[in-house]
């Protein structure tokens, strides 16, 4: 659903110059000018960087960011969608993109919110905080995918499927859709920031997971206590009183529940199992870092046990470069075997590797000190 023009823009214009001062004084941005003007100060920082932490922080100490979404113009929106309990994500998402010219950033891959949150007929408001015309990267759905089940994960929008939408965006626009909605940003040509926000939306009566409830990259961030210290109000980070609060990591069911709002096709547990390893080996591709790796090669294989079937994964890294596939013909130098369960757990953090090697849950057979070392190659 696009609403043209719902928010007020003025105070989300303020809201992205805020931002871009907060940045401009954490270095991503040349000093001594008008941050809206300044240039970007490379290198370009994302997620996956230690350097991406300091600014995202202070980005996150903005209180307009968290009360945005409750804006009555939006909440109302979603009161008539999903019901009066209807509740925004304490944890918002700030997005930060790079130019695609100086590094690539997260959101250029397609993928569905249910694979991150776990939380059926949860909703989306995607915001931009700037207008968004298509060079600047805006967000792009794929009509239709939220009657397709969890499918898995593209590498990017493709410009010849016309059921891809996308538009020139207006700061006051909104872009709302399911959790099973296809979707990921075009890329930014431009030499400027793309500034925008994922406002996630679900029922009282839904468990939440505990990790919505804390701020976006916890453990990296400090805590709500921090970064609200000076607002005004702290509502705008509080769950409703008596929500059910479960444990849980973005892609640990392999099965959608039924929906109030779309087609779930019926879908066997290998297919869903298939789907959230797609997304898990696609993610770790994602972060390999060449520089850590040097001129070091590398043929890993995951042996993963699910219901019923048994999934087969290889990473390959060669020449700089870090490749996954399904069921491949040959064979690695090291292959590591769990069940699915586990290797979920594992990934998550909710299971140590060493413990889960000394109880046989995790196996490495072939060459261990490379399993060890690859882990290395990724992120920072």
């Amino acid at each position: 659903m696009f609403l043209r023009g719902l928010l007020d823009p003025a105070p989300i214009r303020k809201l992205a110059r805020d931002v871009l001062g907060a940045l401009q004084r954490d270095g991503w941005l040349a000093g001594g000018a008008d941050p809206e003007r300044a240039a970007l100060r490379p290198p370009a920082r994302d997620f996956k960087n230690a350097n991406f932490v300091p600014g995202y922080t202070d980005v996150q100490r903005i209180e307009y960011l968290h009360a945005l979404p409750h804006d009555p113009a939006l909440t109302s929106v979603l009161r008539a969608l999903v019901g009066e309990d209807v509740f925004c994500h304490p944890r918002k998402v700030a997005r930060l993109v790079w130019p695609a010219g100086l590094g690539t950033t997260p959101g250029l891959y397609v993928h569905q919110d249910f694979v991150v949150e776990g939380v059926a007929d949860m909703f989306t408001t995607w915001v931009p905080f700037v207008d968004c015309p298509p060079e600047l990267g805006g967000l792009a759905i794929l009509t239709g995918s939220q009657n397709e089940g969890v499918q898995a994960r593209f590498d990017a929008v493709d410009p010849d499927d016309e059921r891809w939408a996308s538009t020139h965006y207006r700061v006051g626009d909104v872009l709302l859709f399911h959790c099973l909605t296809a979707h990921g940003a075009l890329p930014n040509r431009t030499d400027r920031l793309r500034l925008s926000a994922d406002y996630r939306w679900q029922s009282a009566s839904t468990p939440v997971p505990a990790d919505a409830l804390g701020p976006h990259l916890a453990g990296a961030l400090p805590g709500w206590d921090e970064l609200g210290a000076d607002w005004a109000d702290r509502s705008w980070v509080a769950p409703p009183e008596g929500v059910r609060v479960v444990e849980r990591s973005g892609g640990e069911a392999a099965g959608v529940p039924a929906s109030r709002f779309v087609t779930v096709p019926e879908q066997s547990p290998a297919e869903g199992e298939h789907v959230v390893l797609a997304g898990l080996f696609n993610n770790l591709r994602d972060a390999f870092r060449p520089t850590k790796a040097g001129d070091r090669e590398a043929v890993v294989d995951y042996r993963i046990a699910g219901e019923g079937t048994d999934h087969h994964w290889q990473l390959v890294v060669s020449g700089g470069e870090c490749a996954v596939a399904a069921r491949p013909d040959s064979v690695g130098q090291v292959t590591i075997s769990a069940s699915f369960a586990d290797y979920l757990k594992i990934v998550s953090g909710k299971m140590d590797p060493m413990g889960a090697l000394g109880s046989g849950r995790l196996r490495i057979e072939g060459a261990a000190e490379l399993a060890v070392e690859q882990l290395n190659w990724f992120r920072d």
